[in-house]
């Protein structure tokens, strides 16, 4: 006899497990592509070309509503991942993720070298990012993927950021003064900022003779304040961790489903 209960525990903990496995996978892929593409590559790009590159930002035009997050005093922004949360939910890290999402302007990294502009709509898409300039409190049914943008193994952002700027928490909620601005509801965001160093590793795009660093389906997009050796760093426990996890849930869920369904 089949036991509903049991049958869905099992798929909610196969659930679990396929994703951490999946992470596993990430962990890996990033930790081969970064690592190849420290290599160096020739001066002169080429279309499809792997390519890592470490330099300086500069910010051509500044990614949208940037100026909403109060960082006119430290220079341009020229992306920002972002993440509303539910400020009274568990502690401060495991905050419920309502919307996530990547906004980019136009900018570059220098490296003395050469010059390359950098695309982020690869990790936009990826993600399913959620737009800015559509997002509201409670604007949407909140789902363990609604905050895939924010917690992306493909990005490490964390020299520059900023928890609830009056400016933008006004505009999502569509308050007319601050005192209007609900006090359940937690927006934070990570920037990147023009004349900062940033890492970048991605697959080369010629668009019109210039060359564009962005992700595709056989090389992720990695943004790095960190640099590559600190990014490479964690990635190894990453893949053990989140492999030994999955192994392990994957075989209790096993067992429950096979309870559940009663063929044990």
């Amino acid at each position: 006899m089949v036991d509903l209960f049991q049958t869905l525990v099992g798929v909610v903990l196969l659930a679990s497990s396929l994703h951490l496995g999946h992470k596993a996978i990430i962990a890996g892929r990033l930790y081969r592509s970064v690592s190849t593409s420290e290599g160096g590559s020739a001066s002169t790009l080429v279309d499809g070309e792997k390519v890592a590159i470490e330099g300086t930002v500069n910010v051509r035009d500044p990614a949208p509503l940037s100026d909403l997050l109060s960082f006119d005093d430290k220079g341009s922004v020229g992306a920002y991942v972002w993440g509303l949360k539910d400020s009274e939910s568990h502690t401060k890290n495991n905050r419920i993720t309502h919307a996530a999402g990547i906004e980019s302007g136009t900018f570059t990294v220098d490296d003395g070298r050469r010059e390359i502009r950098i695309d982020t709509d690869w990790l936009a898409e990826t993600h399913d990012s959620a737009d800015i300039t559509t997002v509201s409190p409670g604007w949407t049914v909140t789902t363990g993927l609604s905050g895939r943008s924010w917690k992306s193994q493909y990005i490490q952002l964390e020299d520059n950021s900023i928890v609830n700027p009056t400016p933008m928490m006004e505009y999502i909620s569509d308050a007319d003064a601050p005192e209007e601005i609900p006090d359940d509801e937690t927006f934070e965001a990570r920037v990147i900022l023009d004349g900062e160093m940033l890492a970048v590793s991605g697959e080369v795009s010629m668009e019109q003779g210039t060359p564009v660093l962005q992700g595709s389906d056989n090389e992720p997009l990695v943004l790095s304040e960190q640099g590559f050796d600190e990014f490479n760093r964690g990635l190894p426990s990453q893949m053990l961790k989140y492999g030994l996890i999955a192994v392990g849930i994957g075989a209790f869920a096993s067992l429950v489903l096979a309870n559940g369904l009663g063929i044990v």
